[in-house]
């Protein structure tokens, strides 16, 4: 039987500000739980990707 592990405060904050940035309910808890190499994924490199032009979708597939 498979569980569910729930985000911790500083996991669902940043959640929150990918929600804000535009990503959808998904999206962003995956990328607010994501801890590549022992850290969380940078949400200012996410936004920078985002205001030059990358769509959500590439910016995921692109950090992920």
């Amino acid at each position: 039987m498979a569980t569910m592990r729930v985000p911790s405060t500083g996991e669902q904050e940043r959640a929150q500000a990918l929600l804000e940035m535009g990503f959808d309910a998904t999206q962003a808890l995956l990328l607010a739980t994501t801890q590549p190499a022992g850290s969380h994924v940078d949400l200012e490199r996410l936004r920078t990707m985002l205001e030059g032009g990358c769509d959500h979708e590439l910016a995921l597939r692109i950090v992920l």
